[in-house]
């Protein structure tokens, strides 16, 4: 099992690279990555729902889901009191988005990104407003991305530990993840050099943000051998009961801040949603996961 979660995560580091070059070759307009991000964030909404609960459930109990709720709490303060969750487009300056889909009162453009180039105080490139700004992104980001790693492994040993092969909950939070995850690198990639900072760095700095991603899975495993190998059945499905709810925290940072901007789009927006919840839905199915139930011995120590 660690040698395939090492793939899977060597996979996830690729396709963050992959994003990372995003910026430098291709125009990606700011609908174009709603889209995309429509996408992406049902991945990890139907990853949540079908893949990382029912999993924590099975190999736990019921109980272990008050995890998903204290996993949303927990990204929800960090992104309030530190590092908003965010993705921006390369490449937005011409086509943010149609005049006519500002239509909630009060509200003179979308809430896509950080600054507002044209709005009155903000921080051009180059300046130091738009450096913290980057520098926070980093760090929120950085945060997501870890807690991505310990839902994968936790994912991972789920599988292992209880059906003793990768089931459909490792196989749901991969897809969910590599399908985000160019959008992060994308995001930290032009803060950066819009800010001023140099290509070479800028894509320093993301080849050891994309790390971050195996350090989760290293710490999940840590804890699992620094506890013992009693705890590892429960300890597993509170950590997945819990980067549940960073999924379900991640993906309506992405969804609720274009609800009210993108009336012109609904449509389009909406199959985006509902394909990448779908996707997880029906590959929920597949696996050992649902067909079997764990050993009793697992579902008794999975309370504890």
């Amino acid at each position: 099992m660690i040698t395939v979660l090492a793939a899977l995560c060597l996979a996830i580091v690729a396709a963050s690279l992959l994003g990372g070059g995003l910026p430098l070759a291709t125009a990606l307009t700011h609908t174009r990555l709603q889209l995309y991000l429509s996408f992406a964030a049902g991945t990890m909404l139907g990853a949540a729902f079908f893949h990382m609960m029912p999993e924590a459930v099975r190999i736990g109990s019921s109980d272990t889901l008050t995890w998903s709720a204290a996993g949303l709490l927990a990204l929800f303060f960090l992104e309030r009191f530190f590092a908003f969750h965010h993705h921006e487009a390369p490449a937005d300056p011409d086509e943010p988005c149609p005049p006519h889909a500002h239509e909630h009162s009060g509200h003179a453009g979308h809430s896509a990104g950080l600054v507002n180039p044209a709005a009155p105080g903000a921080a051009g490139p180059g300046t130091k407003g738009t450096a913290l700004s980057w520098g926070a992104a980093a760090f929120g980001l950085g945060v997501h991305t870890l807690t991505g790693g310990i839902a994968l492994a936790s994912a991972v040993a789920a599988g292992g530990l209880v059906h003793h092969s990768l089931g459909a909950a490792a196989w749901g939070v991969f897809v969910a993840t590599i399908v985000h995850k160019p959008a992060d690198a994308l995001t930290l990639v032009s803060l950066m050099l819009r800010a001023g900072v140099p290509r070479s760095r800028a894509h320093l700095v993301n080849f050891g943000f994309a790390l971050i991603l195996p350090l989760g899975a290293v710490l999940f495993f840590v804890s699992i051998a620094w506890l013992g190998p009693g705890a590892a059945i429960p300890f597993t499905a509170k950590a997945l009961a819990f980067s549940a709810g960073t999924f379900l925290c991640i993906a309506l940072s992405d969804l609720l801040p274009e609800l009210q901007f993108h009336a012109h789009d609904r449509l389009k927006l909406s199959a985006a949603l509902l394909a990448g919840f779908g996707l997880m839905a029906v590959s929920g199915q597949w696996g050992p996961d649902n067909h079997a139930d764990p050993p009793p011995p697992a579902r008794a120590r999975g309370v504890e």
